[in-house]
């Protein structure tokens, strides 16, 4: 009996130190994990690891290791018929034979528009959106205030220029004028601050019924 308890007992302690150095091991490896996770908790975007945040930046910064837009963009060169001006009128635009307007355009990239701005923490990954947005270029655009001026002065005019000669501005009230006109101009990350949670009234009324009297809210008898 005394022998077998002695080599029970060795086996107990063999077993709870077998089981402590794995717990070790185990602790130490947890531990080290969590060293690189933690630097990934700082950096972590939209579910994105730091490695692979980095393999993105790498790939779309190129060798020469330039900046990465959070909400990247398109350019485009667009040749419009026509467009809006600031005061949200259609206008039309000016085109000739060999003169037509080109302008440059910034889209946003379709995987980002309206949705969560890359990179951005995951606490605010929710409330971020890539966004479009707009500015205004010159353009050549017609001139409706001068269409009835020129169709009642087209006839006493007919023999001072010619019809079929290409003009930008004619001498007496021209067809066409400078205006703006909105075209893309970027892709631009916006977070919406996060609405403020109200309290219920039902809270603010019990609130106030269990708020202590103060001594100035009593009116004793001598006073009366």
């Amino acid at each position: 009996v005394v022998w077998l308890t002695a080599v029970l007992s060795r086996f107990v302690d063999a077993s709870k130190l077998r089981n402590n150095l794995t717990r070790t091991i185990r602790d130490t490896s947890f531990h080290g994990a969590s060293l690189w996770s933690q630097e990934e908790q700082v950096t972590k975007r939209i579910g994105l690891t730091y490695r692979e945040i980095q393999s993105i930046l790498r790939r779309e910064g190129g060798e020469e290791g330039l900046p990465v837009d959070c909400c990247p963009t398109v350019e485009e060169i667009t040749e419009p018929t026509g467009g809006k001006n600031r005061n949200e009128s259609y206008v039309e635009l000016y085109r000739g034979l060999e003169q037509i307007q080109r302008f440059y355009e910034y889209s946003c990239r379709q995987d980002v528009l309206d949705k969560p701005c890359r990179f951005v923490d995951r606490k605010l990954s929710a409330q971020s959106r890539c966004v479009q947005k707009f500015s205004y270029s010159y353009a050549i655009v017609k001139n409706p205030a001068a269409e009835i001026s020129i169709m009642e002065n087209e006839n006493m005019e007919h023999h001072h220029r010619h019809r079929h000669e290409a003009h930008y501005f004619s001498s007496y009230g021209s067809s066409w004028t400078v205006d703006h006109i909105r075209v893309r101009s970027g892709c631009s990350c916006e977070i919406i601050p996060k609405p403020k949670k109200k309290r219920p009234l039902s809270l603010k009324s019990k609130k106030l019924k269990h708020k202590p009297k103060k001594k100035d809210d009593f009116i004793t008898n001598s006073d009366v």
